[in-house]
């Protein structure tokens, strides 16, 4: 006896338990899709190890070129008669091993500043930000397309539960086809496959369009059967009704037959 009072219970603990699963698992998707399209956001543009190797290079190069702008500077005033020769001798001397030296540190560095770019690359984009940027749209609709697809499973109207599934495989298709676009190694994908792509959506776009006009071509008949049901009831009960039985026997009778024949011609076509 407890145990047939205890059961209704035990399924109401268990209904509100499955409940409470769906609604934390769909709050993770929904949240996870949110931060997959704008994580990018919180990036930034240049990481700490790029932006180190960039100003230690540019450092070094801005002093190679300023180092190369005064000899040419001297060579161009001793040519004018403006500085003696011993004074050119001596920057000459000076310059020309600073500029040596800090063309092989600007090599160095430049060599550095590609590394710390190529490391900071994010499956051939320049960086985590731009990556995220490119993902985050086609994430969402893929996403989007499964929902549409559950709603397909839930829909009971079967007009929209065709016009449902459409734009669920549409979403899926586009969805999908960017999110191998971004993680495919190469800079694009085969032309084919834009190609296949574009033929995929044209196809569901047709499909759509179809069945949309099927549909209102549907409640277009129903719409002219309603009003063809309203002019037989008016014309069987109505008019029988006011005018038909107020005539005399003969005449009722012949308004009779004659209405039961033309309802055996319209079965019989």
């Amino acid at each position: 006896m407890m145990l047939k009072l205890l059961e209704p219970e035990t399924k109401a603990k268990v209904s509100n338990a499955i409940k409470i699963v769906k609604i934390l698992f769909t709050t993770i998707i929904i949240i996870g899709v949110f931060i997959i399209a704008f994580i990018g956001v919180y990036f930034p543009k240049k990481s700490k190890a790029v932006i180190k190797a960039e100003n230690s290079y540019f450092k070094i190069d801005d002093e190679r070129k300023t180092a190369d702008a005064n000899l040419k500077i001297c060579l161009s005033e001793y040519n004018k008669g403006q500085i003696t020769k011993n004074y050119l001798d001596s920057e000459l001397t000076y310059q020309i091993p600073l500029i040596l030296k800090l063309e092989k540190e600007s090599e160095v560095l430049k060599k550095k500043y590609k590394k710390s770019l190529r490391l900071d690359k994010v499956f051939g984009f320049r960086n985590i930000k731009i990556f995220f940027g490119h993902l985050g749209m086609p994430v969402t609709t893929v996403f989007l397309g499964l929902y549409l697809l559950i709603l397909f499973l839930k829909e009971e109207d079967f007009f929209w539960r065709r016009i449902t599934l459409a734009f669920s495989i549409s979403g899926l298709i586009t969805g999908l086809f960017y999110v191998t676009w971004v993680f495919y190694p190469k800079p694009d994908l085969p032309q084919n496959l834009y190609i296949l792509l574009l033929f995929s959506l044209a196809i569901l776009g047709t499909i759509i369009a179809f069945i949309i006009g099927k549909y209102f071509y549907a409640l277009s008949q129903i719409d002219l059967k309603l009003k063809i049901q309203n002019l037989l009831s008016f014309i069987t009960l109505d008019v029988k009704k006011k005018y038909i039985n107020k005539l005399p026997k003969q005449d009722h009778k012949e308004y009779i037959n004659d209405y039961l024949g033309e309802i055996k011609k319209l079965s019989q076509k």
